[in-house]
């Protein structure tokens, strides 16, 4: 028996089989490929660290952040510590809380870690005003490389050492601190101040992070200049290295000082290890790598294999300086020492540094504290949400304790994050990979979010930032409270609690006069809010004091990670839409010239990027891939006016899903028409 239908139920048919067709012409149409990076948590701490560090640069005059300052050479260093208000106070020369007088600016560390910060913030933001800022820390770099007419320390100096003259090479190096002292006028800040940059300690320590700016500088502009300050500091680093490739800590060095019974100091070393690799990968000259492999050998021959210790397992010992050696382990070189051993590997295909690397990425995951659902770390203190990420700074491997060191540090989280997610890429092994994702979040709890304006004597100006007296961020977390007990917090809280002229026992400094302010006061303000206030600022205690360089290892380590993640998320996103112009290419269709320029510079920058990334750059990695993204929309965008409209709508995730819903509807519906007209006509 044939079925018959009305002219309604064939009606609805024909609909029907309309919204079906159209349903499968939207369905490959609707996957609207442009990449939408959103601001992650891990981005905005980087960018909030940048914005701290970056605001006590020195900076010239006009500038509308930092310290501004008359003096042209010492525009891009940083304020290396304050305490109790006062700008390097409390070192034996400045006195904490007096009228500042005398003043130490730092050109290594700081300005190398706020410089790869700017420059991070930029990549991540697009912001030119951090452009602006790196660019006064690249003017300090270029003038202040040795010899330079701005800089005191000649390329050779002689030092007497226990009654030998040691000569010590200085050519390449950077004046990596100044000295500002009042001028005849009485008055600081003036051009009567009489200031001093000069290379006091020439260690690797305070060349390396400058010259991790400039490589990723040279990485993103290919920069000349960049590369030949790059160059120099390559020939003072190999001249400095000692034979058996390690280096030493803060202090001149030489063969000799080996000699003598003087010790290196494993942080520079890894350090070294890994910039010396880096130059290699963007000079090709061998000697930068036959340097990193004999630091990176040297690494491996101090490891601790097999040991009869789990917490030193893996680890490597942290040496020192002078005639003191030390086999307590940090955790303060663990990045350096992860990122040189995994691009060794990739450099020499020597399968030891990856087994190294290995070994001690396992050491410093038993470091890290972790909540007892994670197979990894240690769980001693997983009832504390406040410690749950973070890294135990050190063990003393003589008495067998942690002691203080199991304080987690904001250094040794920071340059965990790159060296564990460059492992990860070697390996598979998500373990690491989540180690990193748990110490980011941990830097994101790390934060004092006082909103009250302090005033900080910083050289010509009261600078008055948005913080609290204790900084930004904490140095340390401390999460044994018997540590916070022997620091004596606890009993100073109970003794204000049980008698508050306590807070009146000591004189007012200057600064506390002048300013109306009671440091013991602050004290206790801070840490009678409760246990987690108090092991935030167990490192300074009892006196105020911060650096602002804490920033700078903290953008480290965010933007890695924020990289990282849009990294992926671009790289995905544009492969996307790439492949659907290789398919419309397939059919038969030929891209206009402009559309293909468009779609080979996308390709081109998505070849950068997978570089960039292979590399360990993240932040480079995901700039460069979500410029792809830009090309490769532009490429698709001038080929929609080639393809039938029905394959050409773009609609936004939202739009997309109220169409698909509204067809569903009207397919469902129908069907409920279609079957009620058959039995009618049934």
């Amino acid at each position: 028996m044939s079925l018959r239908f009305s002219p309604y139920a064939r009606f609805l048919m024909s609909l029907l089989l309309m919204l079906l067709v159209t349903l499968s012409i939207f369905i490959p149409a609707l996957a609207d490929s442009t990449p939408q990076p959103q601001e992650s948590e891990y981005s905005q701490l980087g960018i909030d660290a940048t914005d701290w560090i970056t605001s006590f640069q020195v900076t010239p005059v006009a500038s509308s952040w930092g310290i501004p300052y008359p003096d042209s050479r010492i525009w891009g260093l940083d304020p290396f510590y304050y305490d109790n208000g006062t700008i390097t106070g409390g070192t034996g020369v400045i006195v904490a809380g007096q009228k500042q007088t005398l003043a130490y600016l730092i050109g290594g560390h700081d300005a190398g870690e706020g410089a790869s910060a700017a420059l991070d913030a930029y990549l991540s933001t697009g912001d030119v005003r951090y452009l602006r800022i790196f660019d006064v820390y690249l003017n300090y770099f270029l003038d202040a490389q040795i010899p330079s007419a701005n800089v005191t320390t000649p390329i050779e100096t002689v030092t007497e050492v226990q009654g030998k003259n040691v000569t010590i090479f200085n050519g390449g190096m950077w004046a990596e601190q100044a000295q500002v002292a009042v001028g005849p006028d009485g008055a600081f800040g003036t051009n009567s101040d009489q200031v001093e940059l000069s290379s006091v300690f020439p260690a690797a320590e305070h060349g390396n992070p400058i010259a991790t700016a400039l490589i990723a500088y040279y990485r993103l502009t290919n920069d000349s200049l960049a590369l030949q300050m790059l160059n120099r500091y390559g020939n003072w680093l190999v001249r400095s290295q000692i034979k058996s490739g390690e280096f030493a800590g803060a202090f001149p060095v030489t063969q000799y000082y080996l000699d003598i019974g003087w010790m290196p100091r494993m942080f520079e070393t890894t350090e070294s290890a890994w910039i010396l690799s880096e130059l290699f990968m963007i000079t090709h000259n061998q000697t930068y790598l036959d340097a990193a492999v004999a630091a990176g050998n040297f690494m491996i021959s101090r490891q601790f294999v097999n040991a009869n210790d789990t917490h030193i397992e893996g680890a490597l010992p942290y040496m020192s300086n002078e005639t003191h050696y030390s086999f307590s382990v940090s955790t303060n070189h663990a990045g350096y020492t992860l990122l040189a051993w995994t691009q060794l590997f990739r450099l020499t295909n020597d399968t030891r540094f990856l087994v190294a690397a290995e070994r001690y990425a396992n050491w410093l995951m038993s470091f890290q504290v972790t909540p007892p659902s994670d197979v990894w770390g240690d769980h001693t203190y997983a009832n504390d949400s406040m410690a749950i990420g973070g890294f135990y700074y050190g063990y003393n491997t003589v008495k067998r304790e942690f002691g203080w060191r199991v304080a987690l540090s904001l250094w040794s989280a920071s340059y965990a994050i790159p060296g564990l997610l460059h492992l990860f890429q070697l390996t598979g092994n998500s373990t690491y990979q989540n180690s990193a994702l748990l110490a980011a979040h941990w830097l994101t709890r790390m934060r004092f979010m006082n909103t009250q304006l302090v005033p900080l004597q910083s050289l010509a100006i009261i600078k008055y930032v948005t913080s609290s007296w204790w900084g930004r961020y904490p140095q340390f977390y401390q999460p044994d409270m018997a540590q916070i007990e022997k620091a004596g917090i606890p009993a100073f809280v109970s003794a204000v609690q049980r008698n508050p002229s306590v807070l009146l026992e000591s004189k007012p400094s200057w600064f506390e006069s002048t300013f109306s302010v009671n440091f013991n006061l602050i004290d206790y303000q801070m840490a009678s809010q409760g246990d987690t206030y108090m092991k935030m600022i167990w490192s300074h205690w009892p006196d105020l004091g911060f650096e602002p360089r804490y920033g700078g290892d903290i953008a480290f380590g965010a933007f890695s990670l924020a990289g990282y993640q849009d990294y992926c998320n671009a790289t995905e996103q544009t492969q996307s839409v790439l492949n659907q112009i290789n398919q419309l290419v397939a059919s038969g269709m030929t891209m206009p010239q402009n559309v293909s320029i468009s779609y080979e510079q996308a390709e081109s920058l998505l070849n950068g990027a997978a570089q960039e990334f292979q590399d360990g750059w993240y932040a480079l990695a995901a700039a460069k891939a979500i410029n792809a993204s830009t090309f490769a929309n532009s490429a698709w965008a001038g080929l929609e006016e080639f393809i039938p409209v029905s394959n050409s709508i773009r609609v936004s995730d939202m739009e997309r899903l109220a169409l698909v819903g509204a067809i569903v509807i009207l397919v469902v519906s129908n069907l409920y028409l279609f079957r009620k007209a058959k039995r009618a006509v049934g």
